[in-house]
């Protein structure tokens, strides 16, 4: 279980821990560092597997929250009713109940000293510096041009082909465009939780593809 993210400064390549059998018979760590422009690798696949990494990170941290206190209660509910008013003042009509306590949880995360990064609607915020210099890679590998305008190895279309269009969908929109998840919800005419269960199910998915 991944509990920290990777330094915004060491995410041109992508390293992660592989279990390497001996000639002995025994086993031993080996770092594996994935490189953009070798094996067919490319810069936007380095920057979704951090994305993803990230969103593990957050959601795991999420799980290990302590209890509220009564004051935080209190906090809670009062912001609560101030998302709901401004919500009907812009709209004209009441958020759905699920979205109120789904953005609830995101404004006031219990654990306050994760070092993630949230937009100012409390969600969790894909790094989009790093996204757009993903999306400018033009490096001629033969890579896959899909509708969305980026390049991305034949290796993670494959791996994107065991989710649902719509899974695949919110995985790209989020992870390498760098939207966010209300921004999501807006342009598939979603509603936030709606778009949690479809990234829920397409993480868990792809974590066994990984």
């Amino acid at each position: 279980m991944r509990t920290r993210k990777t330094n915004s400064n060491d995410r041109a390549t992508y390293k992660y821990t592989s279990c390497v059998r001996n000639e002995d018979g025994s086993y031993s760590e080996e770092t594996i560092e994935i490189k953009p422009g070798e094996n067919g690798v490319t810069q936007a696949d380095i920057k979704m597997l951090h994305s993803m990494d990230d969103s593990e990170v957050y959601y795991n941290n999420k799980n290990l929250r302590p209890g509220r206190t009564a004051e935080e209660k209190a906090e809670i509910r009062a912001w609560k009713e101030e998302y709901i008013r401004r919500f009907n003042l812009k709209h004209g009509y009441e958020p759905n109940k699920d979205d109120v306590e789904y953005a609830a949880e995101e404004h006031f995360p219990r654990n306050y000293n994760l070092s993630l990064d949230f937009d100012a609607d409390g969600e969790l915020e894909v790094d989009k510096s790093h996204l757009a210099e993903a999306l400018s890679t033009t490096d001629d590998y033969g890579f896959i041009t899909n509708d969305y305008g980026f390049e991305m190895s034949e290796r993670t279309e494959s791996m994107l082909s065991v989710l649902t269009d719509k899974q695949s969908q919110v995985v790209k929109l989020m992870f390498v465009e760098g939207y966010t998840q209300s921004e999501i919800a807006s342009m598939l005419g979603i509603s936030s939780a709606g778009v949690k269960k479809h990234l829920d199910k397409a993480l868990e998915k792809l974590r066994k593809t990984r």
